[in-house]
């Protein structure tokens, strides 16, 4: 079996030369996978010189066919010798052959309009929705001295709400207060990395009546819509983009002092932070984020982490200024922001215009949380690991207005 391919205008090109066996399935397949990851969504087969397929690698094309149709891509074989046509027609996939071009059957492209920033493209949608309102969550002072008055109300994060920080989800206080960690809460979902010994992040999706509840101890929380949505892909003279230019972008795109940002994306690695130890204790009069202590405290990896991951991204970004500014830091000239990600095992995103509530939800489809981190860019020269890394995603994009006082989340005592 030979595997080469091309691009066109319209469509990545794939050639097969050979047996389709279950002997060539493996490569087959993977080739097939480096070319979704790689950002080619429609792609067309080219089995002119393909002398015998099998039940085996029927199955490969039927699952190429089925992966690009759920993300909006196309599929198409385009040609083919007698011998598969013959299978193809036999076993009921006829369908999948097609003389037009694949990308001709992936429907006309929506209007946006388009814009770049310097290593990243963006088709930018408008979306329904009202902007949001943001505030500050709690007291930084809980970090050093803890939270002896448990002021960590409980509340309702459903589908409207927004929330990062330091949280843990359950109703009782006592129960959260050992566990609280790396938290975010975005469109029905809540998730957290507890900082007790068990290490496992944990979530509640919103189904039914059932909203996820917890209490934020630290963060900011607030409620609102997306009313922008920003596609995004690194130039082909790149092969990701930063976290940076990704919230400076966003934060043009919204024409406002202050953005929320929650993102899915293809991600090519994660710099960032967790919380070893839940900060809710009352002081023991041992400094806790001072070094070398802060080893014990913070978990902070060398080098980036959940690499060819697909990412929930969750923050704020804003010019200085704000109510906002002492849960923000810097991120470049003039740039402050926080962001939180959850991770999730690999998979490719819809194109075009996509809603944050059901992409969020379809998450869990290929498998729960595999972490939530605190993003933090290490910028210690020579032996630094940057900031997070993206290839492609997903940016739902709401103009803050910042409020004085107490978290909006639906808070309940």
């Amino acid at each position: 079996m030979q595997i080469t391919q091309h691009k066109t205008p319209d469509a990545l090109v794939i050639r097969l030369s050979g047996r389709l066996d279950a002997g060539w399935c493996d490569p087959v397949q993977q080739a097939f996978d480096a070319a979704v990851r790689s950002g080619e969504h429609r792609i067309e087969v080219d089995m002119a010189d393909v002398d015998y397929i099998s039940s085996a690698g029927l199955g490969v094309l039927l699952g190429l066919y089925k992966r690009l149709h759920g993300i909006n891509g196309a599929f198409g074989i385009t040609a083919a010798s007698p011998f598969v046509e013959s299978v193809l027609k036999l076993a009921g996939l006829a369908s999948l052959i097609s003389g037009s071009s694949a990308a001709q059957t992936a429907g006309a492209k929506e209007t946006c309009r388009t814009e770049t920033s310097a290593r990243a493209e963006y088709e930018i949608f408008s979306c329904p929705g009202e902007g949001m309102k943001v505030s500050v969550a709690g007291s930084p002072s809980v970090l050093r001295d803890g939270d002896p008055d448990r002021t960590a109300a409980l509340m309702r994060f459903d589908g409207g709400s927004f929330a990062i920080g330091i949280g843990a989800l359950g109703t009782d206080y006592a129960d959260c207060a050992a566990r609280f960690g790396e938290f975010l809460a975005i469109a029905g979902l809540a998730a957290f990395q507890p900082s007790d010994a068990s290490g496992r992040p944990d979530f509640v999706l919103s189904e039914g009546e059932l909203v996820p509840e917890g209490r934020l101890l630290l963060g900011l929380s607030g409620r609102g819509g997306f009313p922008m949505l920003a596609r995004f892909s690194a130039k082909a003279d790149f092969r990701s983009v930063g976290l940076s230019e990704l919230a400076a972008a966003a934060l043009a795109f919204s024409e406002a002092p202050a953005m929320a940002f929650a993102a899915i994306t293809e991600t090519a690695g994660l710099v960032g932070a967790s919380l070893r130890r839940s900060p809710a204790p009352v002081r023991d009069g041992a400094p806790r984020f001072d070094f070398p202590g802060i080893r014990d405290w913070l978990s902070f990896p060398s080098e980036p982490v959940h690499r060819d991951s697909t990412s929930l991204v969750v923050g704020v970004a804003a010019r200085p200024g704000s109510s906002l500014d002492p849960l923000l830091r810097p991120m470049g000239r003039d740039l402050l922001g926080h962001f939180h990600a959850a991770t999730f095992p690999y998979r490719p995103l819809q194109k075009g215009r996509i809603a944050l509530q059901p992409s969020v939800a379809a998450l869990f489809e290929t498998g729960s949380v595999g972490s939530v981190l605190h993003l933090l860019p290490d910028t210690r020269e020579a032996i630094g690991s940057g900031e997070s890394e993206f290839l492609r995603g997903a940016i739902w994009i709401s103009p803050v207005q910042p409020e004085i006082g107490r978290a909006s989340c639906r808070e309940r005592v």
